[in-house]
């Protein structure tokens, strides 16, 4: 009993697991680099502490909608 998928369905698989996890990769840095931006803005006192938080909270949300996103459109295949 196990799965049974011919050569080409495991490579299309495979190549969407990899374009998945890539994409993955490259929101988390980009999401990283958005948050050290914010953190120098709030360290050279350009937004206040509440600027900072609300902005970073939309940060968060849209990185986590945009995870939700590529998961969903990847479990579609």
């Amino acid at each position: 009993m196990g799965f049974n998928l011919s050569l080409g369905k495991k490579k299309k698989i495979g190549k969407s697991i990899r374009d998945y996890v890539a994409d993955r990769v490259k929101e988390k840095r980009s999401f990283e680099k958005q948050l050290e931006r914010l953190e120098a803005e709030l360290q050279n006192e350009t937004v206040d502490q509440d600027t900072y938080e609300r902005f970073r909270d939309v940060l968060e949300i849209n990185f986590v909608k945009q995870r939700e996103e590529k998961l969903e459109r990847f479990t579609l295949f």
